[in-house]
C-alpha cells in the first residue's frame, strides 16, 4: 500500500441547498494538505488527501471519509483537520 491512509473530503457544489463546498470544504483540503506536508506525511506510508464527489450528507457537511479505515468525518475548522490527523498518526489502523 502506497499510503497509510487515504482522505477523501466532499467538495462537491450545489446551485440551491446545502452542500460541502458552501461549507468550504475546498479551503479545508487547502488546510489539510497544508498541515499533512508540514508535519512530512505527503509521502509514501504517509496520508493522502483528495477531494472527492457527494457523499450525500450534505446537511452534515463538511463530510469526510478515510480510507482504508472506512471511517466518517464532519470536518468544519482547522481544529478538526488538526484532530483528524493526529487521531490517524496516533493510530495503529
Amino acid at each position: 500500500m502506497r499510503y497509510q491512509h487515504h482522505i477523501f473530503i466532499c467538495t462537491n457544489a450545489r446551485e440551491n441547498g446545502d452542500c460541502c463546498a458552501a461549507r468550504g470544504s475546498l479551503d479545508l483540503l487547502k488546510q489539510l494538505k497544508h498541515e499533512l506536508r508540514n508535519r512530512g506525511l505527503d509521502h509514501d506510508g504517509g496520508i493522502m488527501a483528495n477531494k472527492s464527489g457527494c457523499f450525500g450528507l450534505c446537511q452534515q457537511g463538511p463530510n469526510v471519509v478515510v480510507y482504508p479505515r472506512g471511517s466518517w468525518h464532519r470536518v468544519t475548522d482547522t481544529d478538526d483537520v488538526t484532530a483528524l490527523i493526529d487521531g490517524l498518526t496516533h493510530s495503529n489502523n
